[in-house]
């Protein structure tokens, strides 16, 4: 689909062309973009910093908000320590480029975010691609390097494209000894799985006193509705990434209005567990729509739903003729999906029921006269 004109929105409205329609894309998962206490938060740090600090943190652009977010982060995932970086790919970018200093192979599933390909390629490692969510394959190729030293495996937390779910314990165990690290790209996890939106490492018991050898980015502008990016881990692991990134050290920080804003996110998120809770409610409400309408979907427990019909021109004529009745349920191109095109329908934890409703009647009145499939595997929770 084209880049939608988007004239304003909302945690659950868009407006296009004039017309405002309910909408069911995107990742604004807690819809915390448009909190007004962000947003008030936001307009604070405007004007105690300005827009920009304009200078890297390492010479003269660091404040209080930029330090103060980075150990409120980390508190919150449960590790020793974290650094920001100016958005989510640039967090992968950074810890690649100084991990590849100190480990040669990295090992990457094969549907991972691209951001993990390229900042492993940028860092100098070499790249083996492991099964998508295949544990035992990723311990397989470990084995075969495990006396070459160095070793590092790559994965999203929750997958960008589909929602499904990391098998992050079993890829731990599938590290060939206490040297190497897991990664996590938790994007789509954080603020959505585990207890208050701890994300996937949560989700699965591996915080607090996480294994020091796991190792999250993420990025901000999910889950938090904000902007930057996030490297959290042992703390000898974030000083090398603030010593030696040179894309965290020549780049200017992200704005301190935005980061300002993040921190009041994250203040929700914490005092407000219900809203992680109630995007995976809303998310099996849709489920059921879905599936009633004829969708096989995976059983990820996430707000990221996805699925493909056999012939484009019908997901085509299902999702014009909800936009004809004011809903927005796009079909994308995007890698790591379960076809070339395919839908993505995504809730958050602002939608009521009635929404989700007028949704899933609309598309199981429109689906009815289509057939419709799934590539991916119903099993994607560990």
């Amino acid at each position: 689909m084209p880049r939608l004109p988007i004239e304003s929105c909302s945690a659950t409205h868009t407006t296009l062309d004039g017309r405002e329609v309910l909408n069911f894309a995107g990742c604004n998962y807690l819809g915390l973009a448009q909190d007004q206490r962000v947003h008030e938060a936001a307009i604070r740090g405007m004007k105690t910093y300005g827009l920009s600090t304009t200078a890297s943190r390492e010479t003269t652009g660091n404040t209080f908000a930029h330090t103060s977010l980075e150990s409120e982060l980390a508190d919150f995932f449960g590790m020793e320590s974290a650094i920001l970086t100016t958005e989510g790919y640039t967090a992968n970018m950074a810890l690649c480029e100084t991990l590849g200093q100190h480990y040669r192979f990295a090992l990457i599933d094969e549907k991972a975010h691209r951001s993990s390909g390229h900042a492993a390629e940028a860092g100098g490692l070499k790249i083996f691609r492991y099964r998508h969510r295949d544990a035992q394959h990723a311990a397989e190729i470990c084995k075969t390097l495990a006396h070459c030293g160095g070793v590092v495996i790559l994965t999203d937390g929750v997958f960008t494209a589909d929602g499904a779910v990391a098998p992050l314990p079993q890829l731990l165990s599938a590290l060939p000894d206490q040297d190497s690290l897991l990664i996590v790209d938790d994007c789509h996890g954080f603020c959505v799985l585990g207890p208050s939106g701890r994300g996937t490492l949560a989700h699965f018991g591996l915080t607090p006193n996480p294994d020091p050898r796991l190792v999250i980015t993420t990025t901000l502008a999910k889950g938090l509705g904000c902007y930057g990016g996030i490297i959290s881990g042992r703390a000898d692991i974030i000083n090398l990434v603030q010593d030696k990134a040179r894309i965290y050290r020549g780049t200017t920080p992200c704005p301190p209005p935005l980061i300002e804003a993040a921190r009041a996110a994250l203040a929700i998120t914490k005092s407000e567990p219900a809203l992680a809770k109630q995007v995976l409610e809303n998310a099996t409400r849709l489920r059921s729509w879905l599936s009633r309408a004829g969708a096989n979907l995976n059983n990820a427990p996430t707000p990221i739903i996805a699925f493909y019909m056999k012939s484009d021109q019908e997901m085509d004529r299902i999702s014009a003729e909800l936009l004809s009745q004011n809903i927005l349920a796009p079909v994308i191109e995007y890698p790591g999906g379960p076809a070339a095109r395919y839908f993505r329908i995504t809730v958050t934890a602002r939608h009521t029921a009635e929404q989700i409703d007028t949704l899933g009647r609309a598309f199981l009145e429109s689906a009815s006269r289509a057939e419709i499939t799934v590539s991916t595997p119903q099993q994607l929770v560990a």
